[in-house]
């Protein structure tokens, strides 16, 4: 990808997934997905900036890309942001890690 369609790649591809200037600065192009808030400052030759907000407005992490960054990579961290969160893990219970059963004397269980 040459520098000088890397603006334009990454302009079409903020509009294909919904991206859109947010209303306080037009610069600043932003996509709620309900949970969050994915807002991306790209400026040709500048350095790039995606934020992901939580919907009080609080940010949960930024992202900085130095000004060249292939758009693949800047989208793909926009993607990663828009992906739904893992469901949360199940805490193990005591005693199952093992796979081996015990008696309540604490013995082994022949089962």
């Amino acid at each position: 990808m040459t520098g000088s369609s890397q603006p334009a790649a990454l302009g079409q591809y903020l509009a294909h997934r919904g991206f859109a200037p947010n209303p306080g600065n037009p610069t600043w192009l932003d996509l709620n997905t309900g949970q969050q808030t994915v807002r991306v400052l790209h400026e040709p030759g500048e350095t790039a900036f995606m934020y992901c907000l939580e919907s009080r407005g609080g940010c949960l992490y930024e992202a900085r890309f130095s000004p060249g960054t292939p758009s693949i990579v800047i989208t793909a961290a926009i993607e990663v942001a828009l992906s739904p969160p893992p469901p949360p893990a199940r805490p193990r219970q005591a005693g199952h890690a093992t796979g081996e059963r015990r008696s309540r004397e604490g013995k082994r269980d022949p089962r």
